[in-house]
């Protein structure tokens, strides 16, 4: 007896909602206060996208996308947010989020943000189904919010994270073409994101090594 949670109608429904989920927690992320709160939101919301490059392979019978889902699942919901926390610890930074930019006037912009990639996607000429529309509304917003977040907020630190995100965004358009994506380029772009963490991990170190402070309007002052 077959499923009805396994049927095509049932897998777009639940493609809707994971890509709403992966929305909501963008949102959630400029909204934080605290940083560890936010390396959370970023773990989620990988596993999110990790689902829906599960659902993906299934609706169109392959297993590559598997491959795939389990790099994100390993990389970004464990391995980057172990070291990102570890950064985080050892540079002693102050776990609140200091921003340009009030919080919830943050969250308000985030949402038009989103509303705005999502009509100006339906005018890129894209030759697909319903699930390519729906990766590449969240694709455009998840990047935007990133550039946000790096935009607005005043520590190195969650501009790191900024940047994750619109990595998560660019991944997110990925999921769409996982299928002519040879394994090894996977496994080149998940080792360029780990090295890219323990680079930036480095940075943010001697930063506050040196000038004893990740403010960057503090740092903005040291220019003669």
């Amino acid at each position: 007896m077959s499923l009805d949670i396994l049927t095509p109608e049932r897998i777009s429904q639940w493609i809707g909602f994971l890509v709403a989920i992966a929305l909501i927690t963008g949102v959630l992320m400029v909204g934080c206060r605290r940083l560890q709160e936010m390396i959370r939101l970023f773990a989620f919301q990988s596993f999110v996208l990790a689902l829906l490059t599960l659902l993906t392979g299934f609706s169109a019978h392959s297993l590559h996308p598997y491959f795939a889902a389990g790099i994100t699942f390993f990389g970004k919901c464990f391995l980057i947010p172990y070291f990102l926390t570890y950064v985080m610890n050892h540079v002693q930074m102050r776990r609140e989020v200091e921003t340009v930019v009030s919080l919830p006037t943050s969250m308000l912009l985030s949402g038009g943000l989103i509303m705005m990639a999502f009509y100006f996607s339906h005018f890129i000429p894209i030759s697909g189904t319903d699930l390519l529309s729906k990766l590449l509304g969240l694709s455009i917003s998840l990047v935007l919010i990133g550039l946000f977040m790096m935009m607005t907020r005043k520590k190195a630190f969650t501009e790191v994270i900024g940047l994750y995100l619109m990595e998560n965004g660019v991944y997110t358009l990925t999921i769409a073409t996982i299928f002519e994506m040879p394994a090894i380029i996977e496994m080149g772009i998940f080792l360029d994101l780990v090295i890219g963490v323990l680079v930036m991990g480095v940075w943010v170190y001697r930063i506050k090594q040196t000038f004893d402070t990740v403010n960057i309007e503090e740092l903005r002052k040291l220019k003669g």
